[in-house]
């Protein structure tokens, strides 16, 4: 894929092209991307396969499988080549032939196929929300199906072999490769933040310990169940429920899916099958339970970017910028923050008096856990806010009950709100006195939700 297709942000429109409706597809059949023809329907109509339209080019389409009966389309599987989403221009045609599926751009150009080792007599998209290709002389032997090739999500009745990877989408709109991925491998779950955009794996953040020396007593697929239930099968047989993975009743009533969000957090989802006005997905579960204190390494941003710190919100991280930051992208809070004035050892340090230039703000409950650089105590907060005052190196200092004192220089990582904890923390922030410089864009990053400065009411957050 060219770069220029890869610097597209690749944003999902809601309106669909007109379709075609198929059970089971024969071998010659095409579909347009500008043709009435543009995708093959589940016999229940549940599911569609075909071309999606990008809402930032009208000339760029996505070849995806959706929920169809719902008005958000929702997309559960698109084509993609080393992580990497298949775009096709204007004009290009997708051909089902005994070889596979081939993807040609409007001069004929090969822009992706799917080849199995096997002949291929015809191709159906499932009730289930699998798209198969059918083995040539045995209906029930699938040359290729997209359950077996999962991209950010999997639904009921599909099964995770060992080896299996999720890979989340940049963003909630953009399916470009994100920054998580979930392994089913070595005989467990495993949900593993990536040094984007590279294919570097940090230390993974949440584990489902189901791995064994002795091979018989470890997992060996991850399944998605007809009853919407998500667990672990061992090769002895025993069943391993993810922790308290709640049940819907009734299954039939509702859609079920379960996705790798962009955020890192794996969700089950539910959807009303009922026409009702204001329907949407609602969480049955999700892994981990607090994404911003379980993404623990050294390396990395953590669950938002650098110098910032996450909040729980309804089971999501929330990105927050501290007093005297701004988003580095004022549309993206998982971009990471940075000051609003220059900090460092420059020409001030030195020429005044550091009390002149700089004063602390504090946040309660938050915490950068690494990049400290010098550990004091016994010290009172007195002297740590001093102390980082008059350090042109420090950024933050956080302080506890413990009379322990850590500086931190930049990058902040790993930033968390966390008030479950026993210790009472405040962290410390040197900020420039005097507010925004005058020629600087303000773009105030206080929202509903943050740990407001200490002395007035810390607003809660579910």
């Amino acid at each position: 894929m060219d770069s220029l297709a890869l610097s597209c942000l690749i944003l999902l429109s809601l309106p669909l092209l007109p379709f075609l409706s198929a059970a089971n597809i024969p071998l010659g059949s095409t579909l347009s991307s500008t043709s009435n023809n543009s995708s093959w329907i589940s016999p229940s109509r549940d599911f569609a396969f075909g071309f999606r339209q990008l809402n930032n080019n009208s000339d760029l389409f996505l070849l995806a499988i959706w929920f169809n009966k719902i008005p958000e389309r929702t997309i559960i599987w698109h084509a993609n080549e080393d992580n990497h989403p298949v775009l096709a221009p204007r004009g290009s045609t997708l051909e089902l032939t005994a070889t596979g599926l081939q993807l040609k751009d409007p001069g004929g150009q090969a822009i992706w196929d799917e080849k199995p080792n096997k002949i291929v007599s015809d191709a159906a998209t499932l009730d289930t929300g699998n798209f198969v290709l059918i083995a040539s002389g045995n209906n029930s032997d699938y040359a290729w199906q997209s359950f077996k090739s999962p991209t950010d999500t999997i639904l009921p009745t599909q099964i995770l072999d060992l080896g299996s990877v999720l890979v989340s989408r940049l963003t909630e709109t953009n399916f470009s490769k994100g920054r998580f991925e979930l392994h089913f491998s070595n005989g467990s779950l495993l949900l593993i933040p990536v040094a984007w955009p590279t294919p570097f794996q940090y230390k993974s953040y949440y584990t489902s310990d189901t791995y064994s020396a002795n091979s018989f007593e470890s997992g060996h697929q991850l399944v998605f169940n007809e009853s919407a239930d998500i667990y672990i099968k061992k090769n002895n047989g025993q069943i391993v429920q993810l922790p308290q993975w709640n049940r819907l009743s009734p299954i039939a009533d509702h859609y079920f899916r379960a996705t790798l969000d962009f955020d890192g957090v794996f969700t089950e989802y539910a959807y009303p099958k009922n026409s009702a006005p204001n329907q949407s997905w609602f969480t049955i579960q999700r892994l981990p339970n607090n994404i911003c204190t379980s993404i623990s390494d050294e390396f990395g941003s953590g669950a938002c970017g650098f110098n910032s710190y996450c909040l729980l919100q309804n089971g999501r991280p929330f990105c927050e910028c501290p007093p005297g930051y701004l988003f580095v992208d004022p549309t993206n809070i998982f971009s990471g923050c940075k000051p609003n004035y220059w900090q460092g050892c420059g020409p001030d340090h030195g020429s005044r008096n550091a009390e002149e230039l700089y004063e602390i703000r504090e946040l309660v409950d938050v915490n950068w856990p690494f990049g400290d650089y010098e550990r004091l105590e016994p010290y009172d907060q007195t002297e740590c806010e001093t102390s980082c005052l008059h350090d042109c190196l420090c950024a933050v200092a956080i302080y506890n009950n413990a009379r322990r004192c850590w500086k931190k220089r930049f990058p902040l990582s790993l930033g968390a709100y966390d008030n479950a904890g026993t210790g009472f923390t405040k962290a410390l922030i040197k900020v420039r006195k005097g507010g925004f410089p005058v020629d600087f864009d303000g773009n105030t990053c206080g929202k509903k939700g943050m740990p407001i400065l200490l002395g007035t009411l810390l607003l809660g957050s579910s």
